[in-house]
């Protein structure tokens, strides 16, 4: 008997330490995950009210006609970008500094919430809206410095 109550204190302890473990070692993951979504502004016709936003670690940027904070800074390193995508006349491609664009979401498709890997490089990146990046859709990522720490 003393045997199962000692054994059952140790694999409670182990629990513990498992579960106490699993939130450290994923919260470095989360800290690399900047947020992108479609939201409401009110800009200048013809795209009125419509944006894009990409938030990382307290730091927003917004994309729309006249914005003047559309840029967010991040280190060199590997990320994981979720963006939410409800709509069906727009979508998220991400550029890189050599000019190659990569599609997030297309459309019509819809597909909800994605969230997909990404090794950002020095250089400026851009996240857009592929119909209306001429209306200022856009968000740039600065990259630069020394890399990610952790």
């Amino acid at each position: 008997m003393r045997k199962s109550i000692a054994g059952a204190l140790f694999l409670g302890a182990l629990v513990t330490v498992v579960v106490t473990a699993g939130p450290i070692a994923t919260g470095s993951a989360e800290g690399r995950q900047p947020v992108g979504q479609f939201c409401r502004h009110v800009g200048a016709l013809p795209m009125a009210g419509a944006c894009i936003s990409l938030s990382y670690d307290g730091q927003t940027a917004e994309g729309y006609t006249g914005s003047p904070d559309r840029t967010i800074a991040l280190r060199p390193g590997t990320y994981w970008i979720t963006v939410t995508d409800n709509s069906a006349t727009h979508n998220f491609s991400l550029e890189s500094p050599d000019g190659s664009d990569q599609d997030i979401t297309g459309i019509p498709d819809r597909p909800g919430t994605v969230t997909f890997k990404v090794d950002l490089t020095h250089g400026t990146w851009t996240l857009f809206c592929e119909p209306h990046r001429v209306f200022g859709m856009y968000v740039l990522i600065d990259v630069g410095g020394e890399g990610q720490v952790g």
